[in-house]
């Protein structure tokens, strides 16, 4: 469930930034752009909608090309034809003039969303390798295979800077726009508003991120207690920014702020003479070239126009077909077909739809009354443990194993009693998890494999192999993530 909490926070900031920005650039520019008395109007009600619902597709789309593994380049493919897709909206509906404007701004917005969501993208592929690991093992993992973090650490300075710019950009184009005379609306004011506090937390997170990093390097994991107390914080270091900016910014500021401009130097332009050969615009090249080049007669021109027409037509037609083949051969591609026919797409809404549901739940102010009892009964278990631990009298590395394997299987207990599958002391690890497996048949191969490694892990001397245990983890995971009714 935190899992997919932070990924829907994540890349809501993505869809409330990239949205909020070009929503506030278009309310802006409106003004200049179209012009009732000629009949052009490029901006109206319809862009904001298409604009807006666009911002919301578009990141579900590339969502969906993380999943899938989807090479980089057919980005272009899926921008190019979804731009084309508004074209025919625009067409049927009679905005004839929209896609002037409407197409540009989907282009930008696509290349926006990837960018700043490729950072979340990124950190999410470094919580996967290392998550389930902490300590001397975390310390010792990562300092051997760190190109996850490494990657991270680039595309967050990427989001960084590109984020920066995009902040300038809206500087820039407010300014211009009050120096030429318009006023900013409320509506305006509204999305800059967003624009910037969803800025503001996307860099919260980043750093926050970025310190996921350099704690993991040490060893340490979940390194922050009080999350609430850290975005209280945040909200009023926020509120203390704008403040300040509402003194200094007013046109009635508290706190007034004037530029003296020096007056500027006339400096004559010099005339420049013709004289010099380089600047001479009557040269003809075209007559020295047949100068250079006498025509005797003896090799006909239209030789020549048929070899460079048939040269032009040969690169037009390569063009063009290495386009269509660029654009059309994805879909041919067994990926495409196989996502097709094994409903890869009703899978993932449907997943979404879970991750909302339990992302609202998650939020609500309810107490969970079987939380206090599932702890009770995981701590129950662990003792459970610690006492076989102490009669079989097992080697420091297996003790410390089996404490790693507990931790996990405590989860899977309090995550196993909120759905009212209550543990007992006489029941095995493979005995509860075969009861977890009757809720759905979603979960049976997980449950199974997490009680299995669990009891191999506890009664038998050897350890587990490092595939086995990230197995093992990855069961309780899966488990854990599912959302159940």
């Amino acid at each position: 469930m935190a899992k997919a909490f932070n990924s829907l926070v994540e890349r809501f900031l993505v869809f409330v930034i990239s949205v909020s920005f070009f929503l506030a650039l278009s309310i802006l520019i409106e003004p200049i752009l179209n012009k009732p008395d000629m009949g052009k109007i490029f901006i109206n009600w319809f862009f904001y909608i298409l604009l807006g619902l666009s911002g919301l597709l578009i990141l579900l789309i590339q969502e969906i090309f993380v999943r899938e593994k989807i090479k980089t380049y057919l980005h272009i493919v899926a921008c190019f034809f979804y731009d084309l897709l508004m074209i025919l909206i625009c067409g049927l509906t009679g905005q004839m003039n929209l896609p002037y404007i409407i197409l540009p701004a989907l282009t930008l917005l696509y290349v926006v969303e990837y960018f700043l969501n490729n950072m979340f993208v990124f950190h999410d592929n470094f919580i996967n390798e290392f998550g389930s690991l902490k300590g001397k093992e975390l310390e010792a993992h990562l300092f051997h295979n760190n190109l996850s973090a490494i990657d991270f650490g680039e595309k967050a300075k990427q989001s960084q800077g590109f984020l920066s710019a995009l902040s300038l950009i809206l500087f820039i184009v407010i300014f211009a726009v009050l120096k030429s005379g318009h006023k900013v609306s409320s509506i305006a004011f509204l999305f800059i508003f967003s624009f910037f506090l969803a800025s503001f937390f996307y860099f919260l997170i980043l750093g926050i991120y970025k310190n996921d990093v350099f704690y993991g390097f040490l060893g340490f994991r979940e390194y922050i207690k009080n999350k609430r107390k850290l975005l209280g914080a945040s909200c009023l270091i926020f509120i203390i920014a704008c403040l300040f900016g509402i003194l200094f910014s007013s046109n009635k500021a508290l706190i007034k702020i004037t530029f003296h401009e020096a007056p500027a130097a006339y400096v004559p332009l010099q005339e420049q003479t013709m004289s010099d050969p380089g600047l001479n615009m009557n040269y003809d090249f075209v007559s020295d070239l047949e100068k250079l080049f006498p025509d005797n007669n003896k090799f006909p021109t239209w030789i020549w126009d048929l070899i460079f027409g048939i040269i032009k037509w040969a690169a037009i037609v390569g063009l063009v077909g290495g386009l269509i083949v660029f654009f059309f051969k994805p879909f041919f591609t067994s990926h495409f077909k196989n996502f097709w026919k094994e409903g890869k797409l009703i899978q993932f809404l449907r997943q979404l739809w879970k991750d909302v549901r339990s992302f609202f739940k998650s939020i609500s102010f309810r107490k969970n009354k079987e939380a206090a009892y599932s702890t009770v009964e995981s701590k129950r278990f662990r003792e459970g443990v610690r006492d076989f631990l102490k009669k079989s009298g097992r080697s420091k590395e297996k003790k410390a194993e089996i404490d790693r394997l507990t931790k996990h299987f405590m989860r899977l207990i309090d995550w196993g009693e909120a759905k009212k599958i209550h543990y007992q002391q006489n029941l095995a690890p493979a005995e509860y998890t075969e009861l977890i497996a009757g809720l759905s048949e979603n979960l049976r191969e997980a449950a199974k494999l997490s009680g299995q490694l669990f009891e191999k892990a506890l009664y038998d001397k050897n350890v587990l192999t490092a595939e086995e245990e990230k197995l093992f983890i990855s069961s309780v995971d899966e488990i854990i993530n599912c959302s159940i009714d």
